[in-house]
């Protein structure tokens, strides 16, 4: 078969349509024309054609991706999950998540430590929540806790519990709601491991702030 001609499509801009021997045999984007050097002229053969399915197939997976990708940042394992979702091959997904390591746009390691960042900045989340929070979104354990290692590096870690259950004091004491000392110490001990603090750490701050001989554990 040879191709014998190759129209922009009406209703969607980058796209054309493709005839072999004036008939039509494929749909696709401005990109797999560029990538395969496909022009009107060129013979077609059941390989060529093979290689421009599958390769329209990656660039809309890619599409997909990059969609997927503007809302926020994603690991790799999000945007396996996505592709998987919308039912393309693995051989396609594999070929768009190398892609887009190639262009940096997916880094499991530079996302671990934005994510950490941001945790730290906005929520003063602890380690063992954040380390919970990245293996569900897919992160790999040794990039994981090579992130925590780093981030928590020169983190003075007593000052940010210690900020973070005298916060917890002033509103419990702004409501109206009155616990006895032994429910309030609970409640505190409670949303202090809840973010993830150590006990070894929260513990004793519990006792100073509360006047509690021992904080329950």
């Amino acid at each position: 078969m040879r191709i014998t001609k190759i129209e922009p499509q009406k209703r969607r801009p980058g796209r054309k349509n493709v005839y072999a021997d004036d008939l039509f045999i494929a749909g696709v984007s401005d990109e797999t024309l560029m990538r395969l050097a496909i022009r009107t002229g060129d013979v077609i053969s059941p390989d060529t054609l093979k290689a421009l399915q599958h390769t329209e197939e990656v660039i809309h997976a890619k599409s997909v991706a990059l969609r997927f990708l503007s809302t926020r940042p994603r690991t790799e394992s999000e945007i396996r999950d996505k592709l998987r979702e919308k039912e393309f091959s693995e051989a396609e997904i594999a070929h768009t998540i190398e892609e887009l390591r190639k262009s940096n746009l997916l880094n499991d390691r530079e996302f671990a430590r934005m994510y950490i960042r941001d945790a730290l900045a906005l929520k003063s989340l602890g380690r063992i929540v954040l380390r919970r929070k990245l293996l569900l979104l897919g992160v790999d354990k040794a990039v994981t806790d090579e992130a925590l290692d780093e981030a928590f590096t020169d983190v003075d870690l007593q000052s940010i519990v210690r900020e973070a259950a005298d916060q917890f004091l002033k509103k419990a004491r702004q409501s109206r709601r009155r616990d006895d000392p032994r429910k309030l110490r609970a409640r505190l001990t409670a949303f202090l491991l809840r973010r993830g603090y150590p006990w070894d750490v929260a513990g004793p701050i519990v006792k100073s702030l509360t006047g509690a001989d021992e904080p329950d554990e």
